[in-house]
This record gives structure tokens, C-alpha cells and sequence, in this order.
């Protein structure tokens, strides 16, 4: 299966209300869960692939969130500070700060990263991708835990461009 049609597949269930994705077809299968239950059908796309949806039933993390930061006047659409930026995950997966349980993080605030520079790893289908800084910068705020699913999109990082 290429990129393309898997990013695709993805993007479909990404889009969609179903809160479990099954692929079985061209010699390769997969499973996509979310962490919120949802009720969908089974639904049939052209070329044959049957994609089947399921409800499942989910919790509330044991964590409490804490409250939203202030956000300071002409930032409300972007929730970030003045001039920083987000960096945002490129896939579904599972967010590691570190290479390993007992390795320290790649990045913590205030730590200043240079372009190319890995910062954390998402876990995708038991493949681990390195996310790595596009530009110089300094990392403001870790936005998600060690271990968190994480969404397509979903912001990681706030930094502060160098």
C-alpha cells in the first residue's frame, strides 16, 4: 500500500464519526481507534474495500485538565502567544517525549532546538516516527503527555521561532 492511499484512509477516518477503523485488503490490514465513542455503520468504498465501523466504549482519563491559559488580546483564533508558532502532528499515533521509558526527553520547555533536530516520536501502526524541528526555535510549552494518543493535526509544541 503507498503512502498516498494510506494518508487517504487516514484522512477518511480522520473526517468521519466512527470511532474504530478495520482495513483488511491488498495483502495488508490495520485497526484505528479513537479515544471517544462514536456509532457508525460499515461503509462500502468503490473498488470493493469494506471499511467497518464499530462503537466502542471509552473513559475519561484519570488526569484532570487544567484550566485554559490567558491568552493574550489578538490571539484568540490561534490560542498561542504573540509570534510563537505550533508544531503539530503530522499523523494518528502515540506521542513519546523520549526515545525510551528510561531515557530523558528529547525536548523540554524553554530548551532551544535547531532545524532537523528530533523533538519527539509518534507511534503509528508499531512504526516509530521521529518528528523533527523545521526551524530554529525554542520550545514554549509541551501541549500533550508522554503516551497520549495524538490526532492528525493535533498541536504538540508551542515554540518560539530563533
Amino acid at each position: 500500500m503507498d503512502d498516498k492511499t494510506l494518508l487517504a484512509l487516514f484522512d477518511r477516518f480522520e473526517k468521519s464519526s466512527a470511532s474504530e477503523m478495520k482495513y483488511s485488503g491488498n495483502g495488508y490490514s490495520f485497526e484505528l481507534r479513537r479515544k471517544e465513542a462514536f456509532v457508525a455503520p460499515a461503509v462500502q468504498y468503490p473498488g470493493g474495500t469494506e471499511v467497518k465501523t464499530t462503537s466502542v466504549e471509552t473513559h475519561a482519563p484519570a488526569h484532570v485538565a487544567s484550566p485554559a491559559p490567558h491568552v493574550p488580546a489578538g490571539t484568540e483564533d490561534s490560542g498561542i502567544s504573540s509570534g510563537n508558532e505550533l508544531i503539530k502532528s503530522p499523523i494518528v499515533g502515540t506521542f513519546y517525549r523520549s526515545p525510551s521509558p528510561d531515557a530523558p526527553a528529547f525536548v523540554d520547555a524553554g530548551k532551544k532546538v535547531k532545524a532537523g533536530q528530533k523533538i519527539c516520536i509518534i507511534e503509528a501502526m508499531k512504526m516509530m516516527n521521529a518528528l523533527e524541528a523545521e526551524i530554529n526555535c525554542e520550545i514554549v510549552k509541551v501541549l500533550v503527555n508522554n503516551g497520549d494518543m495524538v490526532e492528525f493535526d493535533q498541536p504538540l509544541f508551542e515554540v518560539r521561532p530563533l
